[in-house]
């Protein structure tokens, strides 16, 4: 059995990688035309105008959404988490990633990836950490009920939604211990990493920064019309901001 690089995405695995695409999971064309169908979609496309044209991805030779891959050059921000870090529906420059690493003028290394859960940012951690040496990293950590398993084809990942075809992940789901425990194993093991080799780790559970904070600006979404849009993203980036700026004053 051919044993596969741990640090492997799936949009590798589908020939994502070196490519750039009008469509990504779950911003596909069929979702997007279906909502044009829909007069009440469409009207929220159009008013956050979105065009089938204005969101493009453009993924590295190691099939993420991201900087071309240097190893040991402490020029980066590592980014780890689910569909919220890559942005699925959003032109990279208005993602909380690429804004972050712009106002810290370093390269974006952004390993999210959309569906994944804490297993997977774990197994980019120890694959690429080491590597890349990244001058921080930061992990919205995904929400705990995903759970990643490899196999000898592709990852399987296992959500809420699915659970029919799995009696071992409902079963699993029944306490919330399991979720809860695996994702704080997986974070502290992804500081871990980070300890060894002298990188600062921020990370934030994707919770607190789903919801809006008092007062704030409405809403708006993504071109999918499933993942929170410009307002959002400008908020995630300010709020990491702020936690890198109170870590360098501490450190300073």
């Amino acid at each position: 059995m051919k044993i596969k690089s741990y640090g492997q995405s799936w949009y590798k695995i589908y020939g994502y990688a070196g490519k750039t695409v009008k469509w990504c999971p779950s911003d596909s064309e069929d979702r997007f035309n279906a909502n044009m169908a829909n007069p009440d979609y469409r009207a929220q496309l159009e008013g956050f105008g979105w065009t089938r044209d204005n969101v493009s991805y453009t993924f590295n030779n190691d099939g993420f959404r991201a900087d071309e891959f240097t190893d040991g050059v402490n020029d980066s921000v590592l980014f780890l988490g689910c569909s919220l870090t890559i942005g699925i529906g959003m032109p990279v420059e208005d993602t909380w990633a690429y804004k972050v690493a712009s106002s810290l003028g370093l390269r974006r290394y952004n390993l999210g990836v959309g569906g994944g859960g804490s297993d997977m940012c774990f197994r980019f951690a120890y694959h690429w950490i080491p590597r890349l040496k990244p001058k921080y990293v930061v992990m919205l950590v995904p929400n705990g009920a995903r759970l990643e398993i490899l196999d000898e084809t592709e990852n399987l990942l296992y959500l809420p939604i699915y659970t029919a075809n799995s009696p071992f992940y409902m079963r699993w789901l029944l306490h919330p211990a399991n979720a809860d425990m695996n994702r704080l194993k997986n974070v502290m093991g992804v500081q871990t990493i980070c300890n060894s080799i002298g990188v600062p780790l921020i990370e934030m559970p994707v919770e607190e920064v789903l919801v809006p904070r008092e007062g704030e600006k409405g809403q708006s979404w993504a071109r999918d019309l499933m993942h929170p849009g410009h307002y959002w993203n400008d908020r995630v980036a300010s709020t990491i901001m702020e936690k890198i700026t109170a870590l360098t004053k501490i450190e300073a």
